[in-house]
């Protein structure tokens, strides 16, 4: 969990104002509030227009903002991929290795320690093969 936080220039900084404060003026301002019937509220309106203003005049400002996000992300991606892995082991590869034992069915079987390598070689095709492809 040891990822190098990137250092922006300016209009990279800009552009991550005006996405944080457009995310956060859609999704706090208006998508969250519509699903649960409240009225709309003014504190995503304001951390926007703030968003906004700092982008606009004074990008470097945002920068330890911007640090922090990317810290968060860093934990939330470290449980996300453990969250996501566990249940595709449990969920998918498991219930498989119960069915192929219950079928008695082993995919080692098929190998041979007699052979030097399982690579089948391939044959050369006559000039005249590709004339009429299809």
């Amino acid at each position: 969990m040891s990822y190098k936080i990137p250092k922006l220039n300016r209009k990279e900084l800009r552009r991550f104002g005006l996405l944080t404060g457009t995310i956060i003026s859609g999704l706090f301002g208006l998508v969250m509030p519509l699903i649960s019937g409240d009225k709309l509220p003014l504190t995503p309106w304001i951390i926007t227009g703030v968003m906004y203003g700092l982008a606009t005049f004074i990008p470097q400002s945002l920068d330890p903002i911007y640090n922090n996000w990317m810290k968060v992300t860093q934990v939330l991606a470290w449980i996300n991929t453990r969250i996501i892995l566990g249940l595709i082991f449990f969920l998918i590869i498991t219930p498989m290795a119960f069915i192929m034992q219950l079928f008695n069915r082993d995919t080692m079987k098929k190998i041979s320690y007699s052979l030097e390598t399982y690579r089948i070689s391939s044959f050369i095709k006559e000039k005249n093969s590709m004339e009429k492809p299809y």
